[in-house]
């Protein structure tokens, strides 16, 4: 495991006490911040050598200039036994200490495109020359801890990695994908984050274990929804950011109904959203007759509609379907990114 950045400050001094104090190696990376040896915080890409060589510039980039950075965040990269992919985690920290059941967790799919959109509905640590005012305000807020998934590629989005990792196993329709031709290992990646990457991070912060949220966009929704259809117990809340439902021949929602009787959402309750922009079916505007024809034949709305109607009845289930006029795909990731962080740390 290689971390790629780190983390200091006079913020966040109980989080940095707590990680010091946690077992190797990691931790010794974590101890580490209480040193001060950098100010700052995740740095989600770096401009290599040969990509500085790459781009048109007038004149010589000053040494000094450094990636950038965002604040009270850590990141490392991590290679999964389970999937063999090597991912980039971005950790954004809370702004206070965890309430006595732990931090609520939110795990944000696509993190490097996620993560960052995050950044402006954050709680925040006191900062000089706030107003009281917006001290109390930002005290009430709850904490949470932000743990983005992305790939070491440092792309915002991997496509061809996030078609094998978010995509279900046991298609037999065709994938209806036109870019990426490796699918089907959801089940591997879902074991990557519960079975790997969260006990690696339980070992340094503490978790609430019945407050962990999923966030996933397109792809990412589609993982979402399958995860809360076959194996809802490493979840208590879900966000289906336009989920890609036409996947494989629309797999995950036609096989919905023989996976619910075995689904007991009662032992673990699910808090869940959909959202889906209308104009992902039905554009108002500036789509081609193909576009038109594309968009008819995945039906992102009436699938979102039909998941939320198959699932809303189930007793343990709470579920909002949002669907936004006005709104195409790409917008439903800004959407939900910035909506999400209030979803997962509401008590």
């Amino acid at each position: 495991m290689h971390m790629t950045a780190l983390f200091h400050g006079g913020r966040g001094r109980h989080l940095r006490d707590r990680a010091a104090c946690a077992a190797p190696p990691f931790a010794r990376l974590l101890s580490r911040l209480c040193g001060g040896l950098l100010a700052g915080a995740l740095m989600l890409q770096t401009v290599q050598p040969a990509q500085a060589q790459s781009i048109s510039v007038a004149a010589p980039l000053p040494v000094e200039w450094a990636p950038v950075q965002l604040s009270r965040s850590l990141g490392f990269d991590i290679e999964s036994r389970h999937t063999g992919q090597r991912y980039r985690i971005a950790i954004g920290l809370p702004h206070k200490p965890a309430p006595t059941a732990g931090y609520p967790v939110l795990w944000a799919l696509d993190g490097l495109a996620s993560f960052p959109l995050m950044e402006t509905v954050r709680p925040r640590p006191p900062a000089a020359g706030e107003s009281a005012e917006w001290r109390r305000k930002i005290g009430d807020e709850p904490a949470g801890l932000i743990v983005a998934i992305g790939y070491a590629s440092g792309e915002p989005i991997d496509v061809n990695a996030r078609a094998l990792d978010y995509t279900p196993p046991g298609t037999t329709a065709p994938s209806g994908d036109s870019f990426s031709g490796r699918h089907g290992g959801a089940d591997a990646f879902l074991r990557f984050l519960t079975q790997e990457l969260r006990p690696l991070l339980a070992r340094h912060f503490p978790m609430n274990p019945q407050q962990h949220t999923l966030f996933g966009f397109s792809y990412g929704g589609l993982f979402t929804l399958h995860t809360l259809s076959t194996q809802p117990q490493h979840f208590q809340r879900y966000w289906a950011a336009s989920p890609s439902l036409w996947f494989g021949g629309h797999h995950v929602l036609e096989t919905l109904p023989q996976r619910l009787p075995a689904l007991d959402f009662v032992a673990h309750p699910a808090r869940v959203t959909i959202t889906v922009g209308l104009d992902e079916q039905y554009p108002a505007s500036f789509a081609t007759p193909q576009q038109q024809e594309r968009l008819q034949s995945r039906r992102m709305v009436d699938n979102a509609e039909r998941f939320a109607g198959l699932l809303t009845p189930r007793p343990g289930v709470q579920l909002q379907l949002l669907k936004l006029a006005a709104h195409e795909h790409p917008d439903m990731l800004t959407h939900g990114a910035r909506r999400v962080v209030d979803f997962a740390f509401a008590p």
